[in-house]
């Protein structure tokens, strides 16, 4: 059953992206000259919207809207950890136009309408190496963004609104610079919170998050003007988590005060809510913090699920078959974000396990209790587990089962990311003759949840899966 806050947040975000459509040019009235030529090289898209029976809308047609695409992904080491790579897509040292708009025209081709790109908000390590990066460039930098970064994120807007594609951004944590330490650094500091669990639950970074999502929503508006409807949505968090091994979950005992309320962490349920409810806290403040720029834009977040990790929701006990978990993380609680806070949809990320079916990893996220729009904003395979052939048929069965039980979205990892060692261990789009590229194409499969195209596009009612259960073995990540 739908809540009404569900129904509100449908309504209200089908309202408002009809209105924005219909009101070409008014959010374009901050483009800068220099950009105006560009602008004007593209049609506006339409706007997509939350759309009825779990799937997004194209404001324009008024027909359902799929996001199909790829990851888009470009990789250097970073300086002060060379094993972890950062996110320079967009570097202005290294961004490569060339190559986006080769990709992007071949996403077309394919039928494809939606590609996933990374924001680098930089680090601080690589600052302190003095060889800063991303949107913010060293601790002395006070700036809210880095101009030449933002404006090579609006070139890449550009470029795929001229090939009909739709841009979905992820924009993890902030920029690391000296301005968003002066957001933290006026709010009090958090009792009994560290690590990662600041995000969520320290004011400082989430004044700091809201601050950064509203500098990004300004600045793309700035530079895009009516090609602003080329956003899917803006994604808060590519996989949002907690730790275990960082207070206040790191032990039995003591107190955290979050989202106005104190939690006891003795007590599993009162641990459990406490994520919860700063979670959906959080959630609200970043959409707001998104529409107050545009309100046409909608707002997702992403996560793991429970299996891939070895959890389930038990209150982050931090045990895994009776012993300490050796991996600290447990993903958000996508059935509490998706029916009682203000996101407009969800991308939850799975890859295929040949000893998993996909139905045990939405299980782990109590499928059953999921609310709205979900899209597969990351989907895979790794080469050591499947062959070529095995992985065209295992990505296509995944398409089609994912959408049998309400997923409505899937964005493939990824293109063509081949700079680093970790992800060649994973099958490409553009690899053998674009194989996988081909297999999955909606020019050659128009229906997203059918192996077979002899029928048109069906949208079934997603049907209600078992609660989780215990013991489940890792898969292996990404990055």
């Amino acid at each position: 059953m739908i809540t009404s806050r569900w129904r509100r947040r449908a309504s209200r975000a089908g309202v408002v992206l009809v209105a924005a459509a219909l009101a070409v040019g008014a959010a374009g009235g901050g483009a800068t000259a220099a950009h105006a030529a560009d602008v004007r090289t593209a049609e506006a898209p339409a706007r997509i919207a939350v759309g009825t029976n779990r799937t997004l809308v194209d404001t324009r047609t008024g027909e359902a809207f799929f996001p199909r695409g790829f990851n888009y992904v470009r990789l250097t080491p970073s300086p002060a950890r060379p094993q972890n790579p950062y996110h320079s897509t967009f570097e202005p040292a290294s961004y490569d136009p060339a190559r986006a708009d080769a990709a992007l025209r071949r996403f077309a081709s394919f039928g494809y309408n939606t590609v996933r790109v990374f924001i680098d908000p930089g680090d601080g390590q690589d600052n302190l190496a003095s060889r800063p990066h991303g949107l913010g460039h060293g601790d002395a930098d006070q700036r809210p963004a880095d101009p030449a970064y933002l404006d090579n994120v609006a070139d890449f807007v550009r470029k795929a609104a001229q090939h009909g594609v739709y841009v979905l951004p992820s924009l993890d944590v902030f920029p690391q610079n000296g301005y968003y330490r002066g957001v933290i650094a006026a709010a009090t500091p958090p009792h009994n919170v560290e690590g990662r669990n600041r995000s969520y639950m320290y004011e400082g970074y989430i004044r700091a998050k809201e601050h950064y999502l509203a500098t990004f929503t300004s600045e793309m508006k700035n530079r895009l003007g009516v090609l602003m409807s080329t956003f899917l949505a803006l994604q808060t968090d590519n996989e949002a988590y907690y730790t275990v091994n960082t207070a206040p979950f790191q032990q039995k005992s003591g107190t955290v005060t979050v989202a106005g309320r104190t939690y006891d962490m003795a007590v599993p349920a009162q641990r459990q809510a406490a994520a919860d409810d700063a979670i959906v806290a959080y959630a609200d403040r970043t959409v707001a913090a998104v529409k107050g720029e545009d309100p046409a834009l909608l707002v997702t977040m992403g996560a793991f699920t429970n299996k891939a990790v070895g959890k389930t929701f038990d209150g982050l006990s931090g045990q895994c078959g009776g012993a300490a978990c050796s991996d600290p993380r447990y993903p958000v609680r996508m059935s509490t974000l998706t029916r009682d806070s203000d996101l407009d949809l969800f991308d939850l990320h799975t890859y295929l396990h040949p000893n998993r079916p996909i139905e045990t990893d939405l299980d782990s996220m109590e499928w059953s209790a999921v609310e709205g729009v979900v899209i597969n904003g990351e989907f895979g395979a790794l080469h050591a587990e499947y062959n070529l052939d095995e992985a065209r048929r295992g990505l296509v069965e995944h398409q089609v089962t994912t959408c049998s039980l309400g997923i409505s979205g899937w964005l493939f990892w990824t293109w063509d990311t081949d700079e680093d060692a970790t992800q060649r261990l994973f099958h490409r789009g553009n690899e053998s003759g674009e194989a996988i590229g081909n297999s999955l194409a909606p020019a050659s499969r128009p229906d997203a949840c059918a192996a077979r195209q002899a029928h048109p596009v069906t949208r079934p009612n997603p049907p209600l899966l078992p609660r989780p259960r215990e013991g489940a073995l890792p898969l292996p990540r990404p990055r």
